[in-house]
């Protein structure tokens, strides 16, 4: 898939303003993953963010959001869990930005888990996997008990059957980075907000930096 320069383009200017300065090779990257996701968007409900035209909302959400929290990761190779992964954003950005990443997309909607497939083969993304899965099936594999170093969340409501998956899949003094806009309820006993960072000030988006005590 040929890359759009203007989008490209735009994904730059947007990182620029956010403070970002960002190689060609990976905007090139953003680029097609936006194209691939407008594409199956005309099929299936990956987002309802403006992607025809391309919105300044949809790129500052899905590339810009993902791309600034990629200072918060705790190393570039950590294993990172995706949960809720839906249309790919903020995982596939995150892991476009730090390709040394191992990163496992959790998905139980068999139609978003096929464009997320297309995703990794079209970007080439190595290290990458999809588990079509609903949460409570996670705790079924205990080859993933404590292996996440970090786990990323986006419209995900945080509960007591979230605190059991996070507790079973983080690994001691590993962190939850969630992303989101709106003041939240109380998290789960056991859960704690150690740092929030404001990410996009025209979206008012905050990243929080959660573990678990």
């Amino acid at each position: 898939m040929p890359v759009n320069i203007l989008t490209q383009t735009m994904i730059q200017d947007r990182l620029k303003l956010a403070g970002w300065t960002a190689p060609l090779a990976s905007a090139a990257q953003h680029c097609l993953f936006l194209e691939l996701m407008s594409k199956w968007n005309r099929k299936i409900n990956l987002t309802s963010l403006q992607l025809e035209p391309l919105s300044i909302e949809a790129v500052d959400r899905l590339i810009v959001e993902p791309v600034l929290a990629t200072s918060f990761v705790t190393r570039p190779d950590a294993n990172v869990i995706d949960l809720g992964s839906g249309g790919g954003s903020p995982a596939i950005p995150i892991k476009i930005q730090l390709p040394a990443l191992s990163l496992r997309m959790v998905e139980s909607r068999s139609r978003k888990c096929a464009f997320l497939r297309e995703a990794i083969r079209q970007l080439g993304l190595t290290d990458t996997v999809v588990e079509e899965v609903r949460f409570e099936d996670l705790l079924g594999k205990p080859e993933l008990k404590q292996t996440a170093d970090v786990i990323t969340v986006r419209a995900v409501r945080f509960d007591e059957q979230l605190l059991e998956l996070i507790q079973w899949l983080l690994i001691p003094g590993g962190e939850v980075l969630r992303f989101t806009r709106e003041d939240e309820p109380p998290l789960p006993a056991r859960l704690h907000v150690v740092a929030l960072h404001h990410l996009v000030p025209s979206l008012s988006s905050k990243l929080q930096l959660i573990r678990l005590d």
